[in-house]
């Protein structure tokens, strides 16, 4: 399992809203499918309150986060769920026009999608979303998963795709 430690990822966080909710998750896979139209892929566990309002809304936003982000910033988006915590308190963030938070803050671009279809594994939701608008915030590099683990020092929590007990 630790030659899946070579894959490359960034890390993300995917916001989504419905019915007057908002929630938010850091991710790390998110992948490029092709560039017209332009599709995205995101890899969601079924555990977390951010597939439920994807499932619903079939919105998603993806901002794509710098390496200048805070251990603490990664850990509320990362560590806790929206069910029952303000993700978003404190934290620079925009709507879009169908009510899904965009976070700008420690963000270097971001991807506004519409889901088109799912692919369901055991764990995880694979949606497959078309890229209805998409921003550059600034140049900054991106974090990437890599960078997460040996800079930052962070962890890998029990709900993510890449979880091999913290290797």
């Amino acid at each position: 399992m630790t030659a899946f430690t070579k894959i490359q990822y960034g890390m993300y966080i995917i916001t989504s809203a419905f019915n007057g909710k908002i929630g938010g998750q850091i991710a790390n896979t998110v992948f490029q499918i092709t560039s017209d139209p332009a599709t995205i892929a995101i890899s969601i566990s079924k555990q977390n309150n951010t597939h439920a309002l994807i499932s619903e809304s079939k919105k998603a936003v993806v901002s794509v986060i710098t390496e200048e982000a805070s251990f603490e910033f990664i850990g509320k988006f990362g560590f806790r769920s929206s069910r029952d915590f303000d993700k978003f308190a404190g934290v620079e963030y925009k709507t879009n026009n169908d009510g899904v938070p965009v976070v700008t803050q420690y963000s270097n671009a971001y991807f506004e999608t519409e889901i088109v279809c799912r692919f369901e594994t055991e764990t995880h939701t694979v949606f497959m979303c078309k890229v209805i608008d998409s921003t550059v915030l600034n140049d900054k590099p991106t974090m990437t998963y890599d960078y997460y683990h040996k800079v930052k020092k962070g962890l890998t929590p029990k709900n993510a795709p890449t979880y091999n007990g913290n290797l």
